[in-house]
């Protein structure tokens, strides 16, 4: 079917993979509501998307207020016809070990990387639902959401509950001919990092360092996105080493947690290294 004149939310507009999303498929014609905290980075995205053959509008929406997401809905329901995508996108990271990773940060990851989707569904998944064939979510979660990586467990739980929400929407809406794609990307550059709470600082640079030697971009990861939507496909996991990750836990799950606390031992700092056995 084709894309033109579609109707789509984006949330984490203002920058990222939000923000590159936006531009690919305003190249198709799309029209969006770009939703974002962020005002600022969210008018130069829609600066972007229409320079890219898009419409588009800039809506602030702060993910964890359910109040903010209803009055969305009924404010695009007034004027559009249909609505053909939601796409959750909006996260934050962090890094801590369990025990040190403070509460409040915590609640943080929990209440935008994970409230915030789900939030997001419960709003507008029964619109959704009036255009059987025709509409689409996108939910992005991360590698993290199985990888399981030690000293990130606030955001993988975040993400792994993104996961299984969007395992679950693709039972749900399949007799109502919606599409759910669920988004597993890597380590690509975005500004997450800068913007998180870190336990050590070796850890953000640690993370970072990644960023920066991927070959992967917001661009070619929003265009995997964007593939898998057209052809209704629930897992989109992106990057090699995420793909041998997701791989090798399905295969042996023990064996791939044997191995990632082995790492993880090899990597603790000298003062914090457990006492050894006899």
């Amino acid at each position: 079917m084709s894309d033109e004149r579609r109707t789509g939310i984006i949330t984490g507009s203002a920058s990222g993979l939000g923000r590159a999303l936006a531009v690919r498929l305003a190249r198709d014609g799309w029209r969006l509501a770009l939703a974002d905290v962020n005002e600022q980075g969210n008018r130069e995205t829609l600066q972007l998307v229409e320079q890219a053959g898009g419409k588009g509008r800039c809506e602030r929406l702060d993910v964890t207020d359910l109040d903010q997401w209803s009055a969305l809905h009924d404010r695009l329901r007034s004027e559009w016809t249909q609505l053909d995508l939601l796409a959750n996108n909006a996260g934050v990271a962090g890094a801590g070990d369990v025990g040190r990773f403070p509460m409040a940060e915590w609640r943080r990851l929990l209440e935008v990387n994970l409230w915030g989707v789900i939030h997001g569904c419960h709003v507008f998944v029964e619109w959704l639902k009036s255009h059987p064939g025709r509409s689409q979510i996108i939910n992005t979660a991360s590698a993290a959401a199985f990888a399981a990586a030690p000293s990130m467990a606030a955001y993988n739980v975040s993400k792994a509950g993104v996961l299984a929400l969007s395992e679950t929407l693709c039972a749900e809406l399949r007799p109502y001919g919606v599409g759910v794609t669920v988004l597993c990307p890597g380590f690509f550059l975005t500004g997450l990092v800068e913007q998180g709470h870190f336990e050590r600082e070796e850890q953000r640079q640690a993370a970072l360092e990644r960023m920066q030697l991927s070959s992967l971009t917001a661009d070619s990861v929003a265009e995997f996105a964007v593939q898998a939507m057209r052809r209704r496909k629930l897992y989109v996991v992106v990057g090699r080493r995420a793909r041998w990750l997701w791989r090798l836990k399905r295969w042996s799950p023990m064996l791939y947690l044997t191995l990632v606390a082995a790492a993880y031992g090899r990597e603790l700092p000298p003062e914090s290294s457990p006492p050894s056995r006899l």
